[in-house]
């Protein structure tokens, strides 16, 4: 029997076989890679905004309040939860960190109109992770330290059991650690 040229079926059907098995293994590793990347940037994220609070506290020699948001419908910040759900002994902030300082005119320590400076929203689909944080609301000092805390643990993590922390102490000490 002879051949003109070109593969045989048989051959391109193993050739895609072996692609097939090759990919069933690539396929969950990389999705696990980008979970763990969702994860690192959330702590990112995080990390930049305590930098910030740190940096406005000290340029403005004003206290930075740190919340839990609660937003509006249009995604605005309404202001802060008074009392975040617990989970597993941890404050469950749902919708995300806002950095808010007081000004003149408004309610002393409490979030006015107008008063954030930044806001860090978590997206409510579900594969978003979720942030729990060991305090239901902190200040950054004027002198850019924590104030009234020693410590405040951040944990972000997904539904896959992904995780990664976030933990600040005194003075504004920002560690980025396992779970």
């Amino acid at each position: 029997m002879s051949r003109v040229g070109g593969f045989s079926l048989l051959q391109l059907l193993m050739t895609l076989l072996l692609g097939g098995i090759v990919l069933s293994f690539a396929i969950p590793a990389w999705s696990g890679m980008v979970r763990d990347r969702v994860l690192q940037a959330y702590i990112s994220r995080l990390n930049v905004l305590l930098l910030r609070a740190r940096n406005d506290a000290l340029l403005r020699q004003q206290p930075v309040h740190v919340c839990a948001v609660n937003m509006k419908l249009n995604q605005d910040p309404q202001g802060c939860f008074a009392s975040p759900p617990l989970s597993a002994g941890e404050r469950l902030w749902s919708e995300g960190v806002l950095l808010y300082q007081d000004r003149a005119g408004g309610r002393l320590a409490l979030y006015d109109s107008k008063e954030a400076l930044q806001v860090l929203p978590l997206k409510a689909t579900p594969a978003a992770p979720q942030l729990l944080v060991s305090v239901p609301r902190f200040e950054v000092g004027e002198w850019g330290g924590l104030k009234n805390v020693q410590s405040v643990r951040f944990t972000v993590q997904d539904q896959h059991g992904g995780c990664q922390q976030l933990l600040v102490s005194v003075p504004m000490r920002i560690r980025a650690l396992p779970c």
